[in-house]
């Protein structure tokens, strides 16, 4: 692989110290092998070198929770709370075939990439036949982006459809095939129960946290997303709550990450910070459906890692991780009625080094540092609404935007280019999605809820 050398960069490289300084980083092989502050004036015959001037250079965001294939059923259900959305959610199982998967997932990434995003986490929940996971894979794969894939499990729950219910015996054999298929590939993958404990029996959080361990899994799950969950692990389990719950199946772990985890308690978040739990923390998703706030400042000070996810389309609307940051920062400023409660940078370590960790993949991205893979963005602060610049990491939070995005590069490989996506056909993508749309759209006309 040729070598690029990016030059005249604001380099913001969210490293543990917060610090922005002008410079270059050189890339080999697809690793990070200098980054420089100032000046570099030695070029490499092969090397493609790329002018950022006017950008911040900054670690490629990471979107720690999402579901791709929602980007066909975006904004189709409005003005629901959780459980009656869910109902949909689930319902479309009956009527969703690998190719609507495939077309909206590979949309979903394509979205993700012109939003700076270079490691997304597909929460893959709805199984009505083996070739469903097996095509968003693909579609993940075609993207070029880093890519983690969560094949969760449900086993009951009575707004879940048959077709999407499976014995555990059932669905580790098909995720053991996807392994075989795709672990050697680049790919890394994780398990889990999907949304405790509404679609998963106890036995099977007994079986999934050995199968995890077994194969060495990370866990992806649904946690304590609205109060309704919550009532529901007291009426039926006479717990206080789903993370005191899961801990009875040792499913909080240091490779496990808990999705929105807006309804825990502070000894629930006693429990995270302890077993080295993640969070996903979903802001715009929570807000739309109605869930309530998560404590992410309690969570942060308490020790626990954090780090942000869109959700998917069906309850955001987007793939869009900037309107996420700003949403994540605000969300608290007004809950505590402090607007210095959360601090931008902080904010934005949870959407690159902080989603990094909780997938199990701050060895390899998530700050700017030698050694570590190229996966980084060029956003143009030279637009109107970024100038003048005075606080880079306020700024990036709270004034740029997903268009502000230049160039995306995972794995030393541009993905895009002065808002060009260079390996995907971004119009073939949009017209196959539009096909496959309007093909979900007429079987859902079809179901009854």
């Amino acid at each position: 692989m040729a070598g690029l050398l990016i030059i005249n960069a604001l380099i913001v490289p969210m490293s543990e110290t917060r610090q922005w300084f002008e410079g270059a980083v050189r890339v080999r092989d697809a690793v990070i092998s200098e980054v420089y502050e100032g000046r570099c004036d030695e070029l490499a015959p092969d090397e493609t070198v790329i002018d950022a001037r006017g950008c911040v250079l900054m670690p490629g965001l990471i979107n720690a929770h999402t579901h791709l294939y929602q980007t066909l059923l975006r904004a189709v259900w409005e003005d629901l709370e959780l459980m009656p959305w869910l109902k949909r959610i689930y319902g479309c199982a009956r009527v969703l075939t690998p190719e609507h998967f495939y077309a909206g997932s590979l949309l979903g990434c394509a979205e993700a990439i012109r939003s700076g995003v270079t490691t997304v986490c597909e929460h893959h929940f709805l199984n009505p036949s083996a070739e469903c996971a097996i095509e968003t894979v693909r579609a993940m794969e075609q993207s070029g982006l880093r890519a983690v894939f969560a094949r969760t499990v449900m086993d009951t729950g009575e707004i879940v459809p048959d077709c999407a219910k499976e014995k555990p015996e059932q669905a580790f054999r098909l995720i053991e095939d996807l392994l075989g298929r795709y672990r050697n590939r680049g790919i890394r993958f994780m398990t889990g129960p999907n949304t405790p404990p509404i679609n998963t029996s106890p036995d099977l959080l007994r079986e999934l946290r050995r199968f995890a361990d077994a194969h060495s899994l990370g866990i992806s799950a649904h946690v304590a997303e609205s109060r309704s969950v919550v009532e529901a692990v007291e009426r039926d389990h006479g717990q206080s709550g789903v993370v005191q719950f899961l801990q009875q199946f040792a499913i909080p772990g240091k490779n496990s990450i808990f999705a929105h985890s807006v309804h825990v308690s502070k000894d629930e978040i006693g429990i995270l910070a302890a077993t080295g739990t993640s969070v996903s923390h979903n802001p715009v998703s929570n807000m739309m459906l109605g869930d309530g706030v998560a404590p992410v400042v309690e969570m942060l000070r308490g020790g626990v890692n954090v780090g942000l996810g869109t959700d998917g389309a069906a309850s955001n609307h987007s793939q869009d991780l900037f309107d996420t940051m700003k949403a994540a920062s605000l969300l608290q400023k007004v809950h505590h009625r402090d607007a210095g409660v959360i601090k931008p940078f902080d904010v934005l370590r949870m959407a690159t080094i902080g989603g990094a960790r909780a997938l199990g993949v701050d060895s390899l991205c998530g700050t700017i540092e030698a050694g570590k893979r190229a996966d980084l963005i060029l956003v143009n602060m030279g637009a109107v609404h970024n100038q003048p610049l005075n606080d880079v990491f306020s700024q990036i939070v709270h004034c740029a935007k997903a268009s502000d995005v230049q160039t995306v590069i995972v794995e030393g490989e541009i993905l895009m280019r002065d808002r060009r996506l260079t390996r995907l056909d971004e119009k073939r993508i949009i017209a196959d999605a539009q096909v496959a749309h309007r093909d979900l759209m007429h079987r859902l006309s079809a179901l009854a809820y």
